[in-house]
């Protein structure tokens, strides 16, 4: 992949990602966290900074793409590295789900339908199906559109802070209300349910593995990727920490955790004093576009990731196949809509089960990111680091990140606690990682390949190699010319962008003159080049076809090489009856002798 993205490239992918987890997480928060919800943010806050150092440090010493499953790999083996990416794999799909289910409630003031459960479901998986057909068609992830739209997102955010702070905030009534476990309270939570409150406050800071998954396409990535991921670090805690103080001057928590647990932005623009006629459609279509782009990038997560475990056989080759006609990965893009759209259904439209499976994958891959980091520095204590974690803690002639130790001992905390109090979470995810890791014990098996194996992919550099563009092809057609070989050469075409030229030559005899008639030759010729034609228009591929007179047809095709700009030559070959060997015959063999371009030789 070329490396083409920036900072500020980088930055617009991960806010995007990030930020759009605002526009569900806030309500879902509120719903356990209460009035305490900004302290629940904090502490959230407190473990996403822990782990965007960590994946700061990691991406800079390890630029390709894959996140924390690249990670695990190089600091153990693919059996963890599988199990780190399975459960990112989910993280991916209910990325998926849970942003395009938030679309319908904000978009509910221009449809009310939408409020209904089948309807919102109904138009759930429509648009992921609308997702898949995208992405089918190749449509690419555009780092102009996610810049724009975040600029005007934190714009949006800014303005409602400002609003709230000078309309509404009142910092005493904030901070009388963010108390824990005070009897006979609805603003306060009690110590266990603040704790689960903290836990789906995780679920605002899940996306930053879409920073890393664009290692192997970002320019000087030692310096860009940490930079990205400190500036979404600090930009998000804050949008987040002050949305949180005036939603909850706006709107009390039992209102934004039931009415508008779906909209929770939506509840906040509502309650201020002024501006909400203008913001409230406006942030409806603002949060609409962004889940959708969330969505997106989810999709093309799951499917990149694939990709990445698949050339280290950790899952079957099939999920990286791609489309014939239009060369995007068809099955690992059917596989994971269809999954998202399940799961959807399945959640029987209740955001807080999406956000349980939400943070079961997400713990699994952030959890094996810390390990990773704090199992490097001491197995490659030497390792080249163009960015360090901070705090670090002298272990012997090791340094251990503080970091990686709070961060990893949380994120297992929030997952032990999804496990033992959300049975949907528990069930659904656990099904997921036993069905994975049965799937990756049998193909393991199957081409006979350690489970806990290490595998890696050398990248051979070959000095001398010149890439040599391909823009003009000449295909010379015999009589007896295979439709293989002119689907051979339509294909090369299409693979180059190029355009062909489908010749043939009607050899004249020395005793005839070159421009008398001879009507089974010409009758021959266009049989051949409508043929080819037919070939050309099914693969969707130019062609133009001549039909010449010459004397000797090698000469003929070594003049026209001579005369055009073509860089490559096509030619047939027949399989010799004597052996497996093919032979080109006298005449193309003297053609491949005088061609002065590249030449690709078609047997049958």
């Amino acid at each position: 992949m070329k490396r083409k993205l920036g900072v500020f490239d980088l930055f617009a992918v991960g806010y995007g990602d990030l930020g759009s987890s605002i526009y569900y997480a806030l309500g879902i928060t509120a719903l356990f966290a209460l009035g305490a919800t900004p302290i629940a943010l904090g502490l959230a806050g407190i473990v996403f900074i822990c782990t965007a150092l960590t994946y700061a440090e990691m991406t800079a010493a390890f630029k390709d793409s894959g996140g924390s499953a690249s990670f695990a790999r190089h600091a153990f083996n693919d059996l963890i590295s599988f199990v780190a990416g399975w459960g990112l794999l989910l993280d991916y799909i209910v990325t998926i789900a849970i942003s395009i289910f938030a679309i319908a409630p904000y978009l509910a003031f221009m449809f009310a339908g939408f409020k209904d459960t089948s309807i919102h479901l109904g138009f759930s998986i429509g648009l992921i199906g609308l997702l898949f057909l995208l992405n089918l068609l190749g449509v690419k992830h555009s780092t102009r559109i996610s810049l724009f739209l975040t600029a005007v997102t934190l714009i949006t955010q800014v303005i409602i802070i400002i609003i709230g702070f000078f309309s509404e905030f009142s910092l005493s009534d904030v901070l009388s209300h963010m108390r824990i476990n005070v009897p006979n309270n609805t603003w306060s939570p009690t110590w266990a349910e603040f704790w689960k409150g903290t836990a789906m406050a995780m679920v605002a800071y899940t996306g930053i593995e879409s920073i890393a998954q664009l290692g192997s396409e970002t320019r000087q990535p030692v310096k860009t990727l940490p930079r990205a991921v400190v500036m979404v670090m600090f930009v998000l805690i804050a949008m987040y920490l002050g949305i949180s103080f005036v939603a909850l001057s706006a709107v009390t928590p039992q209102e934004l955790s039931t009415t508008y647990i779906d909209d929770p932005l939506a509840g906040i623009v509502r309650g201020l004093p002024f501006g909400s006629e203008f913001l409230r459609p406006w942030i409806g279509l603002l949060a609409a576009a962004l889940l959708f782009v969330a969505g997106n990038a989810g999709l093309i997560g799951a499917s990149r990731l694939s990709f990445n475990m698949g050339e280290y056989y950790q899952l079957p080759r099939f999920f990286s196949r791609t489309s014939a006609k239009f060369r995007t990965p068809v099955i690992a893009l059917a596989i994971f809509a269809v999954l998202a759209s399940l799961i959807l259904l399945w959640s029987r439209a209740t955001l807080h089960f999406l956000a349980d499976l939400y943070n079961f994958g997400a713990m699994i891959a952030f959890f094996s990111a810390h390990v990773s980091l704090i199992a490097l520095r001491i197995k490659k204590p030497h390792l080249k680091r163009p960015f360090r974690a901070p705090l670090n803690i002298p272990f012997g002639k090791y340094s251990i990140p503080l970091t990686a130790v709070l961060g990893a001992f949380a994120t297992f905390a929030v997952w032990v606690l999804v496990v033992i109090t959300k049975k949907e979470g528990r069930y659904l995810g656990m099904l997921w990682m036993a069905g994975g890791l049965a799937m990756y014990l049998i193909y393991r098996r199957k081409k006979r390949i350690a489970p806990a194996g290490q595998l890696t992919i050398e990248k051979i550099k070959v000095p001398e190699y010149k890439p040599v563009p391909v823009k003009h092809i000449l295909m010379p057609l015999k009589t007896n010319a295979s439709i293989e070989m002119i689907q051979f050469a339509c294909e090369i075409a299409k693979f180059h962008g190029a355009r062909l030229m489908a010749v043939h030559i009607i050899e004249i005899p020395y005793s005839i003159p070159l421009d008398a008639p001879f009507p089974s030759g010409v009758l021959t010729a266009h049989g051949i080049l409508q043929r080819a034609e037919a070939i050309a228009r099914e693969i969707n591929v130019e062609i133009d076809t001549l039909m010449l007179r010459a004397r000797e047809i090698d000469e003929a095709v070594l003049q026209l090489l001579a005369d055009g700009p073509y860089d490559l030559l096509v030619v047939g070959a027949d399989k010799n009856q004597k052996g497996p060997q093919t032979t080109l015959g006298t005449v193309s063999e003297r053609i491949v002798r005088g061609a002065t371009c590249r030449i690709l030789i078609c047997a049958k």
